[in-house]
């Protein structure tokens, strides 16, 4: 089953469902599972049988009863011996099974994540989605070794108990019957309140994991502002509303394990009381092992019954992370590309017929009936104060948001008909928060470009102007650079950001206030190296300093959503 056909089959309100079909794939591996489970737990419904077996031997001390003890303590020493390798092939098997389901819905959701639109995560807190990754995926594994584990163990216990005590002593097979309403009821009471509290528990983690996220990007702008005490306070006090929910969730489960524990204990206290007094006034034959066989399976249905009630809590935690995935592989919130037009060349002219965006959140419009043409090859300037729409009219650009009326050309091509995607292969950006990642100065630069020779990555980082700080470095290109590029200054960042996007070889090129955190010696460096690669692409300039628009063929002035003056020719 592929990351995409789990997203098909994936029924948020069939869990059960849902869970076999996770597994459809990995079947033989789950009934090997089983099989050989069962013979790694079969000391436990055998030996019962065995100690009975001995203890009325001793007890008759019938002919051949020294033959019969031995055959008994043989069969009981295989079945004990064969534990240790019955036990590595269900252990083999099961995590063949297990692990391969989580890694496909850890697949699903990264894929799904790549595919969901941006106002989706605009929307969606990372600390969210990563607990989904994370955390919910970990409790449908338990829940999956809970089921095949536990569970199959206790359902084959009570099984065998009831045949065993069928053959035995069929007269007490009613009396173990009346423990299945009995727990029924128990658990029927207790689940609801689980559910309800374990999901206020997820909902916390998922704010904490936010909260701490957001924390540690802070940490610089904390330090700047000596705010750290009332950061510690805010992350500590969500650490206690987590801890709230989760006493309240360990209460109700130690209650209901509790409760289980009584209903069951005292049923098996009955039961093996009324076996005594049955054979104490000789009302039915019991011998001595069968006393001790009827204790050891009312001990054996009580323990499997137990087991069954201690599932509960981690079951509700695993349907309950499927539910939690299912948010995700079923948000309908996607950027549709399948079936769309491939774009091969892109020359970068850009046509905007009366273009109008407006946020879901927002009652007001972002752009109002934009109208403007860009050549191909043309740099253009777009300023405008605060909040006038520069930002909302790049991701039009970029395919990132959809008009919400009119439309966009590009190349002559309305964009909602092409594949986004191999548009943006011809695609790059430099914004002023250049994104690096924990990796090598080399893994960088060449992120997004494929087949990238020595020489193709030596000539990007010397258009960019980086090659003399790369020089320095202790391990040039493979040098680790640290989480989001920490070990570089703000203009050695940018030039990396330039390089990447040199490599990419782009026809339309966005800078997104590329200079603007920069000191002026830093941005004069970045300034040279833009110029080379803004030479011959179609270029989108947002700046606040004139310096970076010298060069711009028109300048497009923006003010609350619409164009504030005439574009034609007009230089910074």
């Amino acid at each position: 089953m592929t990351p995409d056909s789990v997203e098909k089959q994936f029924r948020v309100d069939q869990p059960w469902r849902t869970l076999l079909n996770l597994y459809w794939p990995e079947r033989r591996w789950v009934w090997l599972a089983i099989v050989s489970y069962l013979f790694k737990a079969s000391p436990l419904w055998v030996l019962p049988v065995v100690t009975a077996n001995i203890i009325d031997i001793v007890a008759q001390r019938s002919d051949g009863g020294l033959r019969s003890l031995g055959i008994n303590a043989a069969v009981g020493a295989l079945v004990i011996a064969q534990n240790i390798p019955s036990a590595m092939l269900y252990v083999d098997f099961l995590s063949r099974a297990v692990r391969n389901v989580e890694i496909r819905l850890r697949s699903a959701l990264v894929r799904r994540l790549q595919m969901l639109s941006i106002s989706y995560h605009n929307r969606t807190d990372t600390g969210v989605l990563q607990n989904k990754v994370l955390r919910d995926v970990e409790s449908v594994e338990m829940l999956s070794r809970q089921i095949i584990d536990t569970g199959q163990l206790a359902l084959v216990s009570i099984l065998v108990s009831l045949v065993v005590t069928a053959v035995r002593m069929p007269v007490f097979v009613p009396v173990f019957l009346l423990f299945l309403p009995l727990i029924w009821i128990v658990r029927r009471f207790m689940a609801g309140k689980l559910q309800s509290h374990n999901e206020s528990f997820r909902r916390e983690l998922e704010g904490m994991n936010s909260l701490v996220l957001g924390m540690i990007n802070m940490i610089p702008v904390t330090r700047a502002h000596a705010a750290e005490a009332e950061e510690i306070a805010r992350v500590e006090a969500q650490f206690g509303h987590v801890r709230t929910a989760a006493r309240s969730f360990d209460q109700v489960a130690g209650l209901f394990g509790a409760a289980g524990w009584v209903v069951l204990m005292l049923f098996n206290l009955a039961g093996l009381t009324l076996g005594a007094w049955l054979s104490y006034k000789k009302i039915l034959p019991l011998t001595p092992g069968d006393l001790v066989l009827l204790a050891g399976y009312f001990h054996t249905i009580m323990a499997a019954m137990m087991q069954l009630n201690a599932m509960l809590p981690v079951i509700t935690r695993g349907f309950d992370g499927l539910r939690s995935i299912g948010e995700v592989l079923a948000c309908p919130d996607i950027e549709e590309n399948r079936g769309k037009r491939a774009v091969t060349t892109v020359r970068g002219e850009f046509t905007f017929e009366n273009v109008s965006f407006a946020y879901a959140t927002n009652a007001s419009p972002a752009l109002q009936n934009i109208t403007l043409h860009v050549r191909a090859g043309e740099a253009v300037g777009i300023v405008g104060p605060s909040g006038s729409g520069k930002s909302t009219l790049v991701s039009l650009i970029t395919g990132i948001h959809r008009p919400t009326g009119g439309r966009i050309l590009l190349d002559g091509v309305d964009m909602n008909e092409i594949d986004l995607r191999t548009f943006r292969r011809r695609l790059a950006i430099v914004s002023q928060q250049t994104i690096l990642f924990n990796g090598t100065l080399r893994e960088n630069i060449v992120y997004g470009t494929k087949n990238v020779s020595e020489e193709e990555l030596r000539a990007a980082v010397a258009a960019a102007g980086a090659q003399g700080f790369v020089s320095e470095l202790p391990r040039g290109l493979r040098t680790e650079i640290g989480s989001a590029g920490v070990q570089l200054s703000g203009g050695q960042r940018q030039r990396i950001a330039i390089a990447r996007a040199l490599l990419r070889d782009p026809r339309v090129l966005i800078l997104d206030e590329a200079t603007s955190a920069l000191d002026d010696a830093s941005a004069g460096v970045v300034r040279e190296a833009l110029e080379h690669l803004m030479a011959g692409r179609t270029t989108f300039i947002i700046a606040h300093h004139r310096d970076i628009l010298r060069d711009v063929h028109r300048v497009i002035v923006l003010d609350r959503g619409t164009v504030a003056r005439p574009t034609g020719g007009e230089k910074a």
